[in-house]
Parts: C-alpha cells; structure tokens; sequence
C-alpha cells in the first residue's frame, strides 16, 4: 500500500512537471498569416503595390528596393545602382508588428566593374525605442546598425539608405541645396521617386 501511494506520488509530479512545461506561443514566432498582415501596414502600401514587398516562409518580411547611389543626378536614370533588402523580425504579440531588429543586405550593382564594386554587406539595423509598424501614424522609420555608420529611412513613399555616417548625425531625405552652411553629413541615396510616378501623389 505504501509503494502504491510513493508510485501514485511520484506520476503526479511527473505529470505537473509535464503540464507546467511552457509551450511555444505563435507570438515567438509569426506565422505567415500574421507577418502577411504586417506587410501590408500603411508605411509599406505604396511598396507593396509595386510588388517590393514580401512574407517569408518563417514569419518575416522582406523589403527589396533599389536605391539611386547618384543622389545629385536628380534621379537621372543611369547604370548604377545599389540593390537593399530588408528582412524584418517581428513581435507580432496582439496583433502589433513591432520590430525587433531589421537584417539588411546591400549589394551594388549595374556598370560598375565588378574588380571595383564594394562587396555585398549584411548586418542588422535596429530602431531607437519600440516601433510598431501597424500604427497608422508611423510616417517615418529610422534604423541604424549599432555603431550607427549606417542608417535606412522608410518613408511612405521613399526609402534612403545612408553609409558611412557619423553616428547620431541627422539624415536628410532631400537633395543638397548648395547653400552655404549646409551640413555635409548625412545624404542618403533614395529609390527613384518615379517608382511611384504613376499612381500620382497621394
């Protein structure tokens, strides 16, 4: 009787221990579904309408543009360009999409000899506090690698990638003006602003 009662004992620990176990939540790890719903937040639409803008088999969301390295051409149309794509790794907890961290890609490309291109860089960029991408209010995204000597800024109808900045140093997302005292840091180099030419402003 007394071994039946130790016996009984001991499976219903084992049975506690088994129940206590905590169980992966989809919340660790978007589903497909979710990270669907988080490409299409107001900040990417426009991207995602000229097909920019991807789901990923393991939850995440992929951002491809190619952006304009010649910024002061004006967007001249020319044979240069870098290719940037952007995974973001999200907490999709609540229905929100906040980022966790954003791999970046980067990779020239075009007539540039290839003995003279830099070569292809991935690293992750991060944003400064907690951003949640389904907020309808967001206008701006700003990441940066943690030295901070590169920055991506998304905005609802552009994207400007910046290299070899100084770290906490203001990004602007217009062409210099020449003006005297203009800063000299930081320009980025933009996706063509005809990208989106057609649909008309919005």
């Amino acid at each position: 009787m007394h071994l039946n009662r130790t016996l009984a004992a001991s499976l219903f620990l084992c049975a506690s221990a088994v129940a206590a176990d905590p169980k992966p939540t989809q919340e660790s790890k978007p589903t497909a579904a979710v990270a669907s719903a988080c490409a299409q937040v107001p900040l990417f639409q426009r991207y995602a309408r000229k097909g920019m803008v991807d789901t990923l088999p393991e939850g995440h969301v992929r951002l491809s543009v190619v952006t304009d390295s010649h910024g002061a051409d004006c967007g001249t149309p020319d044979c240069y360009f870098t290719s940037v794509k952007a995974v973001f790794h999200l907490s999709t907890k609540g229905g929100d999409c906040r980022v966790r961290e954003v791999e970046v890609s980067t990779e020239e490309g075009g007539c540039i000899p290839e003995d003279q291109r830099s070569p292809p860089r991935r690293e992750s960029f991060f944003t400064k506090g907690a951003v949640n991408l389904a907020d309808p209010e967001l206008q701006r995204l700003t990441l940066r690698t943690r030295k901070g000597d590169r920055a991506l800024v998304i905005l609802p109808d552009n994207l400007f990638y910046f290299e070899d900045v100084k770290a906490g140093a203001p990004l602007h997302t217009t062409l210099p003006s020449g003006d005297v005292g203009e800063p000299e840091c930081c320009w980025g180099a933009s996706i063509a602003a005809s990208h989106f030419l057609e649909e008309g402003a919005q």
